[in-house]
């Protein structure tokens, strides 16, 4: 079984516009550096997707310092090779970003898809079809035949046209604007190669 945290990923080439998306492995054998930069670029990109609507576990109206607490565990996971990560950048702005985790030992050919991030002025511009699609090609690499990930059930459309299919379901889960709106199913959605 091939490990997605090491298996190298082909960059493609510059684009002669410096503004044209260019998807890169963040990590171990990838093109970007999980560094404190890196860092920064994710918690930017993080607060723009959640002030244009409830994402990520986060309601509309919340800080960046909240965002900013969760991001130093994941750029570690990605500098230690724990986790598999893609970015998308247009010129110098993190545009889009993945995070796939594999898992560990009796359900090593698993893997959980917690975080997939589109800037929302780059949605339906096929960032998000690459890297979800980098993403369980580096799955299927490494011989992980079943990705879950938990979404709101806005989101479970765009997953659905990839290949997942709901797997389960929990009631109430999510309070997109906190204790303001009724709670909302969150859905279970799985992927089998």
């Amino acid at each position: 079984m091939t490990d997605p945290r090491t298996t190298p990923e082909a960059v493609p080439a510059e684009s002669s516009d410096p503004s044209e998306p260019v998807l890169r492995r963040v990590g171990p054998g990838g093109a970007l550096a999980s560094d404190h930069a890196f860092g920064v670029a994710l918690v930017t990109l993080w607060h723009r997707v959640v002030r244009a609507g409830p994402a990520g576990g986060f309601p509309v109206d919340a800080d960046r310092g909240g965002i900013a607490r969760l991001v130093p565990p994941l750029v570690d996971e990605l500098r230690t090779g724990r986790a598999v990560g893609f970015a998308v950048n247009a010129g110098r702005l993190l545009v889009g970003f993945g995070l796939l985790r594999p898992g560990h030992g009796s359900a090593e050919h698993t893997a959980t898809l917690p975080l997939l991030l589109t800037d929302p002025e780059h949605l339906r511009t096929g960032v998000g079809d690459r890297l979800l699609a980098a993403l369980l090609d580096a799955a299927g690499q490494a011989g992980i035949d079943r990705v879950e990930v938990a979404v709101d059930p806005d989101q479970a459309d765009f997953f659905g046209r990839r290949g997942f299919a709901e797997w389960g379901r929990r009631p109430g889960w999510r309070r997109p604007d906190g204790a303001k709106t009724p709670a909302r199913d969150e859905l279970l959605l799985g992927w089998t190669a």
